[in-house]
């Protein structure tokens, strides 16, 4: 998905604030409201067991349009944040992923809000949830890979570091799992 190779240049893009406006009132309403619901959306996209092509998924965040409309739209720009995001997000968990954390809704300096950074991940996984089964529901391969995922929604309180810090690990071992089934997809 990367647009962003040497010899061209960035193009325009949202800044949280303005993607959170524009995804919020968008009608009808997209599966994801917020900077973290977009983070654990496209998280679930990214490390899952095969890829999806963009153009069966952004349309549900950004309208059906915006893949055609000029770059100067704010649908346009949408699509933009979001290839950004889903760019950092891969290259991240490609090239450091013992630093990888998810980006939940930051409380204040040592607490999260991570309700729709979990949702939202787990709605992604809707895409192939025959194949995200034996991680979902726990698998004698996988075992509980999940597990720091599922306390997320399970937890009453706001997350903290740790949490954010288990999750990251969570995900690395769901996408390791992973990567052998989508390195076989044929396009």
């Amino acid at each position: 998905m990367t647009q962003n190779s040497q010899g061209t240049t960035a193009r325009p893009k949202l800044d949280d604030e303005a993607f959170e406006a524009f995804i919020r009132a968008r009608r009808p309403a997209s599966p994801i409201w917020s900077m973290s619901g977009l983070d654990g959306y496209l998280t679930a996209l990214i490390i899952g067991p095969r890829f999806i092509d963009p153009r069966q998924w952004i349309p549900e965040l950004t309208g059906p349009e915006a893949l055609n409309l000029p770059m100067e739209t704010t649908e346009r720009r949408a699509v933009q944040t979001i290839v950004a995001e889903y760019n950092r997000i891969s290259a991240s968990l490609a090239e450091t992923p013992k630093d990888y954390r998810p980006r939940f809704t930051r409380i204040d300096d040592l607490t999260f809000d991570a309700m729709d950074w979990d949702v939202c991940f787990l709605i992604g996984t809707g895409f192939a949830p025959k194949l995200w089964r034996p991680v979902i529901r726990g698998h004698a391969v996988t075992g509980d890979i999940i597990a720091p995922i599922r306390k997320l929604s399970e937890t009453k309180g706001p997350a903290t570091h740790e949490d954010a810090g288990a999750v990251g690990e969570a995900l690395v071992n769901i996408r390791s799992y992973f990567m052998p089934k989508r390195a076989k997809q044929k396009f």
